[in-house]
């Protein structure tokens, strides 16, 4: 493998968690708050399968962010050793895939359990379902301050970044708690295309491959 693969491999799969998780939004779904609203879509087998295919894409991101992860842990690791920097960077990344592939388990249980005609669906229990997922999914966003963080200093420190990158990474991570208002996630999508544009476009040393 070349010098530079896993900055291509980490490329490409920063990108591909941004179209995958974009993708999952996409399908547009939607419950009504009633219980009238709650009991109908569920019991829509369209409304079912839509839940299912996002389950599966949120659940794909969630690995392409790890490998993500592992290519700037390795870039830190490439440059400076064992760095605490690279060990804080695979925590944080590690945790937020982790709690994303909780979270979109507990917000999907719902539509599974509904394709067994013998489950009785309670509205309150999928209120509760849903608000579990949605704190698990703001909580990954909190734990991806650590990645953040690390990758911003290990831009400042060691250059394996833009340097205005490794400043716009502590903007960035003031503002993932705002996750709980869903901004927050909308901001960890425009860093991780600038991380992954900056990876792929990495040029090795002089003479290394």
């Amino acid at each position: 493998m070349r010098r530079l693969g896993w900055e291509r491999w980490g490329a490409l799969a920063g990108i591909l968690y941004v179209v995958l998780y974009l993708v999952a939004f996409a399908l547009g779904i939607e419950v009504g708050a009633s219980d009238r609203e709650i009991a109908e879509y569920y019991g829509d087998s369209g409304h079912r399968a839509k839940e299912i295919a996002a389950f599966f894409l949120i659940a794909a991101a969630a690995l392409a962010f790890v490998i993500l992860t592992l290519a700037l842990r390795t870039l830190i690791v490439r440059r400076e050793g064992s760095s605490p920097l690279a060990a804080l960077a695979w925590a944080g990344g590690l945790a937020y895939a982790v709690l994303l592939l909780a979270g979109n388990a507990v917000s999907r249980a719902t539509a599974f359990a509904a394709m067994d005609d013998v489950f009785t669906l309670d509205p309150d229990t999928r209120r509760l379902a849903e608000a579990a997922g949605f704190l698990l999914f703001v909580s990954g966003a909190l734990a991806a301050i650590l990645l953040v963080v690390a990758v911003s200093l290990a831009a400042l420190r060691f250059g394996i970044l833009p340097r205005w990158l490794g400043w716009a990474g502590f903007v960035v991570a003031a503002l993932l708690p705002l996750a709980i208002g869903f901004i927050g996630f909308l901001v960890l999508f425009a860093w991780v295309l600038a991380v992954s544009v900056a990876l792929a476009l990495r040029r090795p040393p002089s003479g290394v491959l």
